[in-house]
């Protein structure tokens, strides 16, 4: 079983230090049963204590958006119907394609029509948007909390540039490194891709991270790369799993 051994954790000696110590902790566990049981739990806990934490943002860093709130800001400020607010909504669309952010074009629209806005217009439309994201404060916690213990904290999304903006200029992305946005990288969850870019730009292997997202698909593509990938439920359930995970440190 030793011979067996040696020559299938060779390759994985030669690649890292690492290996090597594990090698060593699994085959000189074979002198004694108790020393194998013991050597065994160090090397579970040691393989599994993570070295970066990945989320996803909407759906576990934000709750469920309300963007009803945006719109009837809208509405009121301009006075504009329902049908009128769809048909205004399409110019705005066609403007962000043309590099124009949602307040410069309300605010060139109310010039536009001779309509006089609030001098802190501009403030309160960031404040509903804001708002309108569903930030969940005690994910942001968590993630403050992991940060303060030195442990990296990444972000894996499917997001439109255009969102990806707004959500950038609000500092909902500072902390998180790497911030990796499936706008800017042209891949999008489930692809595997998207998770092979990310441990690339960790320079960790999957059983060193740990992955929280909110849909099925895109934690059962993660665990196929042998990410320990955790389906978002509540901050709850996930504060409880990353201290599972860190020994109770958080």
């Amino acid at each position: 079983d030793e011979a067996f051994l040696l020559i299938a954790y060779s390759a994985p000696m030669r690649a890292s230090a690492r290996a090597a110590r594990d090698f060593y902790l699994l085959t000189s566990c074979f002198r004694s049963p108790h020393q194998f049981r013991k050597r065994s739990i160090a090397t579970t806990s040691l393989l599994a204590a993570p070295r970066a934490i990945v989320f996803d943002f909407g759906g576990v860093m934000t709750g469920e958006p309300h963007r009803e709130a945006v719109v009837h800001f809208i509405r009121e400020s301009f006075q504009l119907s329902l049908g009128e607010f769809d048909k205004v909504n399409q110019e705005k669309r066609r403007a962000f394609e043309q590099g124009k952010m949602d307040a410069e074009f309300w605010v060139s629209y109310a010039e536009e029509r001779g309509i006089e806005l609030p001098v802190n217009w501009v403030e309160a439309f960031q404040d509903v948007m804001k708002e309108a994201i569903g930030i969940n404060p005690e994910m942001y916690l968590l993630v403050g909390k992991l940060r303060e213990q030195q442990m990296p904290v990444a972000l894996l999304s499917n997001i439109d540039e255009r969102l990806a903006k707004l959500l950038r200029d609000f500092g909902l992305y500072a902390p998180f490194n790497p911030c990796l946005l499936s706008c800017e990288m042209g891949i999008e969850k489930p692809d595997l891709r998207a998770y092979e870019f990310l441990l690339t730009e960790l320079n960790l292997s999957a059983h060193e991270v740990v992955f929280i997202d909110d849909k099925l698909e895109n934690v059962e593509a993660a665990k196929q790369l042998g990410i320990d990938a955790i389906l978002f439920e509540s901050p709850e359930q996930i504060r409880a799993a990353l201290r599972t995970r860190m020994a109770g440190a958080l």
